[in-house]
């Protein structure tokens, strides 16, 4: 145990938030060190890729009892769980703050924030000051030199912002001025909107993206002070009303904007002006959830998701999630299905990157507990790990649960 927490505190000068520049990270993105434990993390709606000089050989994974890690001794060595923490709580989200060393787990269903101060996972604190809404979505960082910038995405939808590693937390409540707030909903009961991706422009500190599903795409210029919601996305016909799930902006040309949501992929070639529709409801991914560039290639894209949304999968049993790959700025994909089931039951509701040395491993998680990953860009996948909690954003497990513990968890939700 000792060795993992010291070679831990390397692993914090490696990892990155993949929103954010070399420029604005400062000295996340110095490679520093060589370590024999590389750590990743999986988690639904939190940190997402992580750099490194070697394979991965330790993963923390957001599950509905807790954190999970999982190590292994080296590349094609075996998966084993060495941990359990926070096992109370539905983790929805997993950050690790490098300059810090600390990380952050946020929690569904009242169940607050959570700091390891030092990245050990011995001990843990909740983060309360200023945090008035504990039911927590999503978890992102901006870094400007050695300035870090925290930002929480809440049910209900709300947006929150510290200055000192999540001490104290102030709501951007500006974010709740805008114009047809009282349409925001989320169509399984209790109908609340959430705040679901946090996203940075590359070039522009100060430009702040938030995703609202329902409730549509939020873009501010001056740090969160006024905001201005990006509609031309959205059509009267819509089944969703502004059903919006990530937002991916290009790095080296950020006018082009990826837009996942429940109608499809959209992508804009003038800052969301105007957008094409690429994917739409019935294709194999109509409700299209993860995107990821690849990290040695700008001109590959990843995108996961499923064929249709959560209600669907309720009605049939199943997800029939996929992932997807495009050399074309998404004009065609190719499904990357090799070593996945047919059909795929668990809804893929986490994915995460690992890169070192010009080589990916990508990593899936899903709502039936399964964790799957490929280390050569997708074209093949192995299953991990098959008896994991739920890897869950809020209640998506629930359609795979047997019928009467689905009935039973259904009922709850209307407590």
């Amino acid at each position: 145990m000792q060795a993992t927490v010291k070679l831990l505190s390397f692993i914090s000068r490696k990892s990155y938030n993949p929103s954010v520049t070399p420029l604005q990270v400062g000295l996340i993105s110095n490679e520093e060190n060589l370590m024999m434990d590389q750590t990743t993390f999986l988690s639904p709606n939190g940190q997402t890729i992580t750099h490194g000089s070697g394979t991965a050989t330790c993963m923390r994974v957001a599950t509905i009892e807790g954190v999970i890690t999982l190590h292994r001794n080296a590349q094609g060595d075996p998966w084993q769980k060495t941990e359990q923490i926070l096992s109370d709580l539905h983790i929805s989200s997993l950050l690790f703050e490098p300059l810090s060393d600390k990380v952050f787990a946020g929690a569904h269903h009242g169940g607050g924030l959570w700091v390891s101060d030092d990245g050990t996972k011995k001990e843990w604190r909740q983060l309360t000051v200023g945090l008035d809404r504990p039911h927590i979505y999503t978890i992102a960082q901006r870094t400007l030199g050695k300035e870090v910038t925290l930002f929480l995405g809440t049910a209900p939808a709300a947006l929150y912002r510290s200055n000192d590693l999540g001490e104290s937390w102030t709501e951007m409540t500006s974010l709740r001025d805008v114009p047809d707030v009282n349409q925001w909903s989320f169509p399984p009961p209790p109908h609340i909107a959430h705040v679901k991706n946090i996203a940075f422009h590359p070039n522009e500190p100060a430009t702040i993206f938030v995703s609202i599903e329902q409730g549509g795409l939020f873009k501010s210029i001056d740090d969160g002070e006024s905001w201005l919601e990006i509609t031309s996305y959205s059509h009267p016909d819509d089944i969703a009303y502004r059903d919006i799930h990530r937002l991916l902006i290009h790095p080296r040309t950020p006018e082009v904007f990826y837009l996942a949501s429940g109608e499809g992929l959209f992508r804009s070639t003038d800052r969301g002006g105007t957008w094409d529709q690429l994917t739409r409801r019935g294709d194999p991914m109509g409700y299209p959830d993860f995107l990821y560039f690849d990290p040695d290639d700008i001109n590959v894209i990843y995108m996961a998701g499923s064929y249709r949304n959560p209600g669907y999968w309720i009605q049939v049993g199943k997800s029939e999630s996929s992932i997807m790959r495009s050399t074309d700025e998404g004009k065609n994909w190719q499904m990357l299905d090799n070593g996945f089931p047919n059909p795929v039951i668990g809804a893929f509701e986490a994915m995460g990157i690992h890169h070192w040395n010009k080589k990916t491993l990508l990593i899936i998680g899903t709502a039936t507990g399964e964790i799957y990953t490929s280390d050569d860009s997708g074209q093949s996948w192995q299953c991990i790990a098959d008896n994991m909690p739920a890897i869950s954003k809020d209640d998506h497990h629930i359609p795979f649960l047997p019928p009467e513990e689905r009935a039973d968890a259904m009922a709850k939700r209307l407590d």
